[in-house]
């Protein structure tokens, strides 16, 4: 029982982070949507930047998740 309780757990944190993320991104593309014209082009870029990051960290969190759940369906 307490593997089960340990996957759970780590779904648990893994969602969080999964909608962490998210935020992240509607965030940076709500503030790059907003300024793109009145910023240095090294902050758009770096807005892009952040933006690719959320997507990738977000798409780990994801792919985590999927895993645990098989991981949790296999256990007795």
């Amino acid at each position: 029982m307490p593997e089960i309780d340990r996957i759970k757990t780590e779904i648990a944190f893994h969602e969080k982070m999964f909608f962490a993320a998210v935020a992240g991104l509607l965030a940076l593309i709500g503030w790059l949507a907003s300024n793109y014209e009145d910023v240095a082009w090294w902050l758009v870029a770096l807005g892009f930047f952040g933006i690719l990051g959320a997507v990738g960290f977000g798409i780990d969190q994801y792919r985590r998740i999927k895993r645990l759940l098989v991981e949790l369906g296999e256990c007795p």
